[in-house]
């Protein structure tokens, strides 16, 4: 179960944030899933290791810490934008990942491929996507937004998943761990 994985896991990464663009974005999802009273679900290291600080003139500040341990499975993601059903596939190998996304767009089926990096923060683990292309190519895609999730375990153990993409665009996620068949 993936509550299970997660409690059992203390996440972040040393990754560094990409871009302004990036950072802004993660600065409005903190601050954002911060009004609907998330816990902190690291925050004994929150003290003791260097944050990466983000901040925008507009936005609260958020901080992001490197990883103790890694997270490894997969799990998939069910969120909606404006109405629009997103079922993503998130696939974690350490500190990075990548995610497949199918949604309904143009009167057709969409598929997106992005890439994932995992950080911690004072309100929960944060998974970062960057690079959005067209399913299996390198070709970026011209209106995806980049998705970015927030994931807690409450102090009364509920689990707790929100999205806010590079638009902040926000939804709640319900989250399935994949079992593997080997």
């Amino acid at each position: 179960m993936f509550s299970k994985l997660f409690c059992k896991t203390v996440l972040a990464s040393s990754l560094a944030l990409p871009n302004f663009k990036q950072t802004t974005s993660i600065a409005i999802l903190v601050a954002g899933i911060g009004l609907f009273g998330i816990k902190s679900a690291d925050a004994r290291n929150a003290l003791v290791q260097t944050p990466d600080v983000s901040q925008s003139s507009s936005y609260a500040i958020a901080q992001l810490v490197d990883a103790n341990s890694p997270i490894y499975g997969s799990w998939q993601l069910k969120y909606s934008v404006d109405g629009v059903v997103h079922t993503s596939v998130l696939v974690m190998n350490g500190y990075s990942g990548v995610m497949r996304t199918r949604y309904f767009s143009s009167n057709k089926r969409q598929v997106v491929d992005q890439k994932i990096r995992l950080k911690s923060s004072p309100r929960g683990l944060v998974f970062l996507g960057y690079n959005p292309v067209y399913a299996g190519t390198s070709t970026r895609h011209p209106t995806y937004a980049a998705d970015n999730f927030l994931f807690a375990i409450e102090d009364d153990g509920s689990f707790t998943a929100f999205t806010c993409d590079d638009r902040r665009q926000c939804s709640p996620v319900d989250v399935e761990e994949m079992i593997s068949q080997s």
